[in-house]
């Protein structure tokens, strides 16, 4: 380093690992807590084998996510490192300082923490299995086509994207009081709120068809994504 007292004064390296370290966390708790979820009764979307979860120490039916929630609970660790030793840095007179000694716990705590937490996800996502019938099911709730009936009129119709907003509402009102979805409206029903609808709009009232629009980049379209993880294993994984 250029400058001696710049060289014994500070523990930047250390602060920079366990702020990265951190931010890596914050990323593998989200997902702890998407994997949580996904387990759990409500959805079902995924299902982890024995490998990384246990039984409940009650219900002998149940099965608990623990890597997923042990990973979310070592994000906090991790930043009580970081602030830790931030804590201890933050008054310190030039140049060292014995309290500089209390970097070495939090760091090696750290990258304990992230290594382990690394693992189990790695692991998890290799042991996911999909429920496909559950995540197809949801996808269809709450009329999520709605905006593609609303781009559908925009684009096709040349309606106003602001009476297209009202005409799909109408549509979805009398979805919900047939107790239906979108797609399973006749053409005549649509007709009758608004006749510039046409049989075309049944291709994209579908939650395939919404899905497979959306190709420009980022997009959730099959391909798009397949070309996406292609990407990744080519920049991440290691041969």
């Amino acid at each position: 380093m250029a400058n001696s007292l710049d060289a014994v004064s500070d523990r930047d390296f250390a602060l920079e690992f366990m702020s990265a370290a951190s931010i890596s966390m914050t990323h593998i708790s989200r997902f702890a807590e998407e994997i949580v979820i996904w387990c759990s009764d409500g959805f079902r979307f995924v299902a982890l084998s024995d490998a990384y979860t246990t039984g409940s120490s009650m219900m002998p039916q149940k099965r608990n996510p623990d890597a997923a929630e042990l990973s979310r609970a070592k994000a906090g660790r991790v930043f009580g490192d970081l602030l830790g030793l931030l804590t201890v840095m933050k008054g310190l007179p030039l140049a060292y300082s014995k309290d500089m000694q209390e970097d070495k716990e939090p760091v090696f705590d750290a990258a304990d923490s992230l290594a382990l937490a690394l693992a189990a996800t790695t692991g998890m996502i290799s042991d996911m299995e999909p429920v496909i019938a559950n995540m197809r099911a949801a996808a269809g709730k709450g009329y999520s086509t709605a905006t593609d009936l609303a781009d559908w009129l925009v684009r096709v119709a040349n309606v106003p994207f602001r009476d297209a907003h009202g005409i799909t509402g109408a549509v979805v009102k009398h979805a919900e009081d047939k107790g239906v979805d979108l797609i399973d409206l006749s053409l005549e029903e649509m007709r009758a709120i608004d006749d510039r609808i046409t049989d075309d709009v049944f291709n994209v009232l579908s939650v395939e068809a919404s899905v497979a629009s959306r190709t420009s980049f980022g997009g959730t379209a099959p391909d798009n994504v397949r070309a996406a993880a292609a990407d990744s294993r080519k920049r991440f994984m290691r041969d």
